[in-house]
């Protein structure tokens, strides 16, 4: 098993990205891509759970639709070699990966550096549609995100344009790590795994804490959703470090509530991981915030992977669990490009 740590590095593309937000014109350099592109899809799903780990009240097979965007340089959006797809943790959107903030907008920043990427919004939040949130637990999550990434390799969804990939990565975030898991071990039909601010080996005694008081909140909530945390301030505390006041004012603006189910059964899913994520063969990436309070270093979770060819270790320094959005996010992005070029994605 390969570890790498350290070796950031600021790219040209970061620099190109800061000049489009102040309104300069960016000529062309060795790494900056032009004609980037962002295009609305939607997948027609079916909330079933087929991951092998069983849940409380199995959710049925109810058709939903996913929606999200397809965002990279247009001469390669068409091409479909190669995408990775991005799940957003808990209490989040799609724009986890693709703000409004110039300087904090994820996928916009991979497109200058050449690569594609599928973001959503979950079942149940904001554009996607949402089954009773009792029923939705991480297994129907995992389900969903298979037939999304089947669905991409045949070219077979929404969209203006739907070119089919040959070669898929999927990164999930806090939540979606666990989800991101159960897709690879349960299913497969990955070329690389990112688990970001997550973990079974790495959860902090407040993951159990936050998941038994918003269990109390679900019993008032006949919807099956409810937020994690309790309040703004207790949100704020335990996702937003070292994060300019506007970007913790927007994040905290915008929370999600989280279908009931995936807490109810996250024992079930950290069990499951503790003892079939060496069964998952692909390279993985194991990252961090050094100031996280729901996970810590990444060492202990990245042994769980004994069958990966690879895994990768990062800690972003000075940044909490909203990895994406500390002021050390260009440290979060060049460590992500890297691991993405390394993976051909």
């Amino acid at each position: 098993m390969g570890t790498r740590t350290g070796g950031f590095r600021t790219t040209i593309a970061g620099a190109a990205v800061l000049a489009a937000a102040l309104g300069l014109v960016v000529t062309g350099t060795a790494t900056a891509q032009t004609g980037v592109e962002s295009r609305p899809v939607s997948f027609e799903v079916v909330t079933t759970n087929r991951s092998g780990v069983p849940c409380v009240n199995p959710p049925g097979e109810k058709k939903v639709t996913v929606r999200g965007h397809l965002t990279g340089p247009a001469a390669e959006l068409d091409d479909g070699a190669d995408i990775t797809v991005y799940s957003h943790g808990n209490g989040y959107g799609e724009y986890f990966w693709r703000s409004e903030e110039p300087a904090y907008d994820y996928v916009g920043e991979m497109a200058e550096r050449g690569h594609v990427s599928l973001t959503i919004d979950r079942v149940g939040y904001d554009d996607s549609d949402g089954p009773n949130g009792n029923t939705v637990c991480f297994g129907t999550e995992a389900d969903v995100l298979h037939q999304i990434i089947d669905r991409l390799r045949d070219g077979d969804y929404g969209g203006e344009r739907t070119p089919a990939f040959d070669r898929v990565g999927l990164v999930g975030h806090s939540a979606s790590g666990f989800i991101a898991n159960q897709v690879a071990y349960g299913f497969g039909g990955i070329d690389a795994l990112g688990v970001l601010s997550s973990g079974a080996a790495s959860a902090k005694p407040l993951v159990a804490q936050r998941a038994g008081e918003m269990q109390a909140r679900c019993l008032l909530d006949g919807d099956g959703y409810a937020p994690l945390e309790a309040n703004d301030a207790q949100f704020r505390a335990d996702h937003i470090h070292n994060v300019e006041h506007h970007v913790a004012d927007e994040l905290t603006e915008r929370r999600n509530d989280d279908a009931c189910a995936g807490t109810r059964n996250a024992a079930g899913a950290i069990a499951s991981d503790l003892a079939r994520n060496a069964t998952i063969d692909v390279p993985v990436l194991v990252m961090v915030g050094s100031d996280d309070s729901f996970f810590g270093p990444p060492e202990q979770q990245a042994a769980l992977y004994g069958g990966s060819p690879e895994v990768t270790t990062r800690t972003i320094a000075d940044t909490g669990h909203a990895i994406a959005f500390s002021r050390n996010a260009e440290a979060f992005r060049d460590a992500m490009d890297d691991w993405l070029i390394d993976n051909d994605l």
